[in-house]
């Protein structure tokens, strides 16, 4: 019984290896978003603005959340410019209080529909010493970057095991899987990112009601969005600091091809798994060789 399990186990596992060996040389299915609500939070800047800009033209129903009315309003400027935006329905949300995401997503039900795509974009970062980083700053960091995420999940979630159907997006960080210097709130607030949509992933593909909503976890390295005050990069022909249109476009594509994760740039999620098989000093050798980072303000 045993033996042949550990077979098995050995050929699903082959298997596996060699269905991701196809999807490299061969790009996968890209699933359409025309008619589906897409929420995306934080789309007053960065990303998120970029986000809702490309998916403007989609087909798709936008729901545009962000604290900063102005920031808001600037999105929709934009796209109306480009003669877009009849479906983006703006709303002022602080994604730090549960009280309001869960109020604005009633809301969002009766005056949109069902939401059938999440985006969790909305994050902040401080680049200072731990000693210099203050209580209120710490909370603040993983009030937007890591509960946001479970306030959100509790008020679209709901509809989507109902349905067993859905995609949730969080928009993580490559902090998420390599800490930073200068940034250790905002890189333990990615971690749980990372942990929150794994643990979450295999929980709910072990239930058959829940086994057919998607989960993607994107983890961009540095992106020019004003979040790292002073970057610093030694080797930008090899790691670039992104631009937001960039990131977003790969942010949509994964989306469309209900990718698991993806890293950007793309081998950095096999350089970590490389790295972290080498003995703890050579890593942090390979780290300053790299110089690659933040700054403190």
């Amino acid at each position: 019984g045993i033996l042949l399990e550990v077979i098995l186990l050995f050929l699903k596992m082959f298997l596996a290896g060699l269905e991701s060996i196809i999807k490299f040389f061969v790009p996968p299915y890209e699933k359409t978003l025309a008619g589906e609500i897409i929420l995306v939070t934080g789309t007053g800047h960065g990303i998120g603005r970029e986000l809702v800009m490309q998916l403007a033209s989609e087909g798709c129903t936008l729901v545009c959340w962000d604290v900063n009315e102005e920031g808001n309003a600037e999105t929709r400027k934009l796209l109306k410019e480009k003669g877009l935006g009849n479906k983006c329905h703006f709303y002022t949300c602080d994604v730090t209080s549960r009280e309001d995401i869960l109020n604005l997503a009633q809301k969002v039900g009766q005056e949109i529909g069902d939401v059938t795509i999440v985006i969790n974009n909305a994050g902040i970062m401080h680049c200072k010493p731990l000693h210099q980083q203050s209580n209120e700053v710490i909370e603040k960091i993983f009030n937007v970057n890591v509960f946001s995420h479970f306030w959100v999940l509790e008020a679209f979630l709901p509809k989507m095991r109902e349905r067993n159907s859905g995609h949730i997006v969080a928009v993580c960080s490559m902090c998420g899987i390599i800490g930073l210097p200068y940034a250790v709130p905002y890189s333990a607030s990615k971690f749980a990112v990372r942990g929150l949509m794994e643990a979450l992933s295999e929980e709910y593909r072990k239930c058959e009601e829940t086994s057919a909503i998607k989960f993607t976890t994107v983890y961009p390295i540095m992106v020019n969005t004003g979040l790292a005050k002073k970057p610093k990069n030694r080797f930008p022909s090899l790691i670039n600091i992104l631009q937001p249109e960039h990131v977003a476009a790969e942010i949509i594509k994964a989306t469309k091809r209900e990718s698991y994760e993806i890293a950007l740039p793309s081998f950095m999620l096999t350089f970590d798994r490389i790295t972290r098989l080498m003995p703890r000093k050579a890593i942090q050798y390979a780290k300053d060789f790299l110089d690659t980072g933040v700054e403190p303000e």
